[in-house]
Formats: structure tokens, C-alpha cells, sequence
């Protein structure tokens, strides 16, 4: 089988536990790392044992011995660190957003299918292998036809300060983009595009959503979904049906305990997870590259787009606008 060569740029919290989870996949390997600061990238290649590290994106972009980059830097940079990898034939797997709008994200899609290389979001809930099981239980009729859907996600980061990337527009702050995307995410995924969207937030001083509570309406279901940087909270994710439930346990969004109750009863499922939870999304993504797919089946350039569009369209409602709007 043929080894995928990582490259990682951007080496913040994220990257640290995606690298950790790599070194757990098989068939692959990470050549290089990159960093706008020098210590902090030989830093994270002697921590992970990588053979090169990069003060500059572009080097690793032009390094022949990377096959893949996984984009983990601040959200405003994402597209055009996305761009210019694909731009130098590099498969890319970016970091969500994939944007900052809807905008951006076709950008990147355009240069992908210019190029063409492989691109994907790094939604890696979407390849956690129990969201497979809710979505192979609802498939299958246990819950019946779905109404009903309520996932939030929330903690505490109000000591991070207003210069942190919570917070600050220009470091494309916000709970919406960061981590409201996970309950926009599992709506959409089981739902699809809602009819009509209202939204309610608490904005803080710099226009950025601190909290944010949302409703998808379809025809018939509704979804009450939520995101916050002002509280912890035991994160569970609700999805009711017609006859029977199904609950995704805490940190719903990584979780490998599931509960599904119908008129049978009540059967709790526990799914044992790989590392974090990254070693799904990266598996998906060696072999997409192995197969030369230009894009996974099972989460599209599309559906990044499709989700784009949505929280666009939250934002327009509450009236969060960053700099990148404006391009």
C-alpha cells in the first residue's frame, strides 16, 4: 500500500492532538511541519519526531515529499493556505470552516477542480464511526421518520481575552464558526437544508457571537441547536423520531456511546474510538488519495459549501460580519 505523506501548517492545539493521532494510522507518515514562528515549528517537529520544519508555509508547500497538508491555522487564513497548496498540486485537508463564507469556499472548490487535487473539510465528526451508527440506525427505520433534533456545544473561555481567537473578528472569532458548526453539521446531515433559519445571540463589544442559539424548520422537524463560549455544559446531542430516540453521549461530537430507546426498550451501544477521534477523517483522506478521488462520498464539496451557505446565513441574521465579507 502506497505511504501518504502528511504535512501539517498551522501548529496550534489542534494540530498537536491531529498529529498525535496520525502517528496511530497506518501507511502514513508526517514529512513536515510548518509555522509562521521558526521555534514553534522546530519545536512541534522534534515533539512529533518530523524531519523538516518550515518558518515559511510556501516551503513545505513546495516540498515534493508532502502529498497532503492538513490546514490548521486561524480561520481567516484557511483559504488562502488551502489555495496555494492546491496551487502547488498538494491534496488538502483543511481545517473547519472551510471559509469564512461561502464566498471563500467556492474559491478554494474552484481551485481544486482547476488543479485538480484532492480537498476536504475536516469535519471529522462526520467519519466517527458511532455517527455512522445513528445515521445506519435512522436508515434502517429504528426511530422512524425523524422530528425532531437538539445538539449544542459550549465551554467556558471567557478568561481567554478579547484578543484570543474566540473573540477577536480579525482572528475570525466567533462561537458560530468554532464550534457551532457541529450541531449546524448533524442537522444538516440528517435533515438537509432547513426551509426557514431564526437565530438569537449575545454579541460581544467587538460584533462576535459569545452565544448563539438557532432553529432549523423543515416541513416536518425542527432542530434547536446551540453554541457557547460562556459556560460549560454536559454536551449531549437528542435525535427524536416518530417511534424511538437516539442519544449520543457526552461531547456528542466525539463520543463513542450511543443509547437507543424504542417501544423494545432501551439499548445502550459503546463504540471504542482510535486516539482522539482524527484517525477517521485521516483515514478517509489516505484513501481517497490512494484512489485519486478528488473529494470524499461521504462528505462533499458541496455539502462544505451547503454548510458555508447556512452559517452565512445565521450571521446575516444576528449581524456578525467579519473582514473577509467584504472581499
Amino acid at each position: 500500500m502506497k505511504a501518504v505523506r502528511w504535512g501539517i501548517v498551522g501548529l496550534g492545539n489542534i494540530a498537536n492532538k491531529f498529529a498525535s493521532d496520525l502517528a496511530l494510522v497506518p501507511d502514513c507518515s508526517l514529512e513536515a511541519v510548518a509555522s509562521s514562528d521558526p521555534s514553534r515549528a522546530s519545536d512541534f517537529a522534534q515533539k512529533y519526531q518530523v524531519k523538516k520544519s518550515y518558518a515559511r508555509y510556501t516551503d513545505l508547500f513546495q516540498d515534493p515529499e508532502v502529498d497532503l497538508v492538513y490546514v490548521a491555522s486561524l480561520h481567516p487564513l484557511h483559504a488562502a493556505l488551502a489555495i496555494e497548496a492546491i496551487k502547488n498540486g498538494k491534496g488538502v485537508l483543511c481545517e473547519k470552516p472551510m471559509g469564512m463564507n461561502a464566498v471563500q469556499v467556492n474559491q478554494i472548490v474552484k481551485s481544486a477542480t482547476a488543479a485538480p487535487v484532492f480537498l476536504m473539510e475536516a469535519l471529522w465528526t462526520r467519519f466517527n464511526p458511532a455517527f455512522a451508527q445513528v445515521q445506519q440506525w435512522i436508515a434502517e427505520g429504528k426511530i422512524g421518520r425523524l422530528r425532531y433534533i437538539n445538539a449544542t456545544f459550549s465551554f467556558n473561555g471567557l478568561d481567554r481575552g478579547e484578543d484570543s481567537r474566540l473573540f477577536n473578528p480579525k482572528k475570525g472569532g466567533g462561537s458560530l464558526l468554532d464550534i457551532g458548526i457541529y450541531p449546524l453539521f448533524l442537522a444538516y446531515s440528517l435533515l438537509g437544508l432547513p426551509e426557514s433559519v431564526k437565530a438569537s445571540a449575545v454579541l460581544t463589544k467587538q460584533g462576535v457571537d459569545e452565544q448563539l442559539a438557532f432553529i432549523f424548520s423543515y416541513p416536518k422537524a425542527q432542530a434547536l441547536l446551540y453554541s457557547s463560549f460562556a459556560h460549560d455544559e454536559d454536551m449531549q446531542a437528542r435525535i427524536c423520531g416518530e417511534s424511538g430516540e437516539i442519544y449520543m453521549g457526552s461531547r456528542w461530537h466525539e463520543t463513542g456511546d450511543l443509547k437507543l430507546v424504542t417501544k423494545e426498550g432501551e439499548f445502550k451501544h459503546s463504540i471504542p474510538i482510535t486516539g482522539k477521534g482524527y484517525t477517521y477523517e485521516i483515514l478517509e483522506a489516505n484513501q481517497c488519495f490512494r484512489d485519486h478521488q478528488n473529494q470524499s462520498s461521504k462528505w462533499t464539496w458541496q455539502q462544505s459549501i451547503d454548510i458555508a451557505t447556512l452559517m452565512d446565513t445565521l450571521r446575516k441574521e444576528i449581524k456578525v460580519v467579519y473582514p473577509e465579507d467584504g472581499e
